[in-house]
């Protein structure tokens, strides 16, 4: 049976998405490769766990349960990786931790099959969604990265379009493309990525030391993201940078089916790379999708 009232937050760094998802009247499972994410979460809702409204996991998410990987720490948090080659773009890596490990599906077994499952786990969400094949039952919705590669990195269209068809496999057949930038749904038939899309993330929880860092990383100019500040006001709620954003049926636009959103992910991705100041690991956007 699906828990309705179930999100599992797959990547929950700062607890950017689970502080949402429990001021939304959600229980949380949180998870995090990262110790230090672990702590900061547990001591910022510490209340909510006392009520057993969060539980927080301090593992990685692989192929195989109980084994322990590398997990590489970046000086900038929102890219830390069990792959090297994402930690160290633009060579922040720091060091390695060993990292307990345990499949989605183990998780799903152990604590109930969620309403919603974010999945934001830098270069490993194709497997985490692998780890749910064979499942009785899987989330009503479930969000993970379209891509997500290092700094030196090119891919195919057809590695492009990865994670859209291992969700087809586990049998979602409706689905939104998210820009993590600005929150946008994209759509198949309009122009998003252009050179006067320049946006910005204002939010006091996180500084501006940080974002700057990203924008320059990211090539992208600090201008008005009004999408971003709609949100913020519809949902009364901050939606930093790194955080996922409103998911389900809160996100605006129509459900796409199979063949449309591949054509929604080739056109603006197609367009994100023409831009001149585009990264090779700037397309930044998540799949959304449900049955």
């Amino acid at each position: 049976m699906i828990d309705n009232n179930l999100i599992i937050d797959v990547g929950t760094h700062k607890g950017e998405d689970t502080e949402f998802f429990l001021k939304k009247g959600y229980k949380v499972v949180a998870i995090d490769a990262d110790p230090n994410s672990i702590k900061y979460v547990s001591n910022k809702f510490s209340a909510e766990l006392s009520a057993k409204k969060l539980t927080a996991l301090h593992y990685a998410i692989a192929d195989k349960d109980d084994i322990f990987l590398d997990f590489n720490i970046s000086g900038l948090s929102l890219w830390n990786s069990l792959k090297k080659s994402i930690a160290d773009r633009n060579n922040l890596a720091k060091d390695s931790i060993k990292v307990e490990c345990k499949t989605l599906r183990s998780i799903l077994n152990t604590y109930g099959v969620p309403y919603y499952c974010k999945i934001d786990i830098e270069g490993y969400d194709e497997l985490c969604l692998d780890s749910l094949k064979g499942s009785a039952l899987l989330p009503t919705f479930i969000s993970v990265e379209s891509e997500c590669i290092g700094e030196n990195e090119i891919i195919s269209e057809e590695q492009a379009l990865a994670t859209l068809f291992k969700l087809k496999e586990l049998n979602y057949c409706k689905f939104k493309l998210v820009d993590q930038t600005s929150l946008e749904v994209l759509s198949p038939n309009s122009d998003f990525y252009d050179s006067a899309k320049l946006l910005s993330f204002k939010s006091p929880s996180i500084s501006t030391k940080v974002i700057a860092k990203i924008l320059k990383l990211l090539q992208l100019d600090s201008k008005s993201s009004s999408k971003r500040d709609e949100l913020n006001k519809m949902f009364n709620h901050d939606f930093m940078i790194g955080s996922s954003g409103p998911f389900g049926n809160d996100l605006e636009g129509e459900w796409l089916d199979f063949e449309t959103a591949k054509t929604c992910l080739l056109k603006n991705r197609k367009d994100y790379f023409s831009l001149p100041n585009a990264v090779s690991y700037g397309f930044w956007c998540d799949w959304h999708a449900t049955t």
